[in-house]
């Protein structure tokens, strides 16, 4: 099973310059859930923050969310 992030939407970048993104969390291409990224509102843009991890009910329980959070980590960087 390959699990990937895909895009949903273009980054959104506020007027303090906080940057965030939501992504499609597939897995073979179906998407399974969500998660979202934003740079940290206290430590700055060289900090990233998960603020949203979804996986749907059926596909809980396998390491989606575990490889979602890691493959987020590297977009992060």
């Amino acid at each position: 099973m390959t699990t990937t992030l895909r895009p949903t939407g273009p980054l959104q970048q506020g007027a303090d310059g906080a940057k965030a993104r939501t992504y499609d969390v597939c897995v073979n291409s179906r998407p399974v859930g969500s998660i979202g990224l934003a740079t940290h509102e206290v430590f700055g843009p060289r900090v990233c923050r998960l603020h949203d991890l979804r996986i749907a009910e059926p596909d809980r329980g396998r390491g989606r969310g575990t490889v979602a959070a890691l493959a987020a980590e590297e977009v992060a960087r």
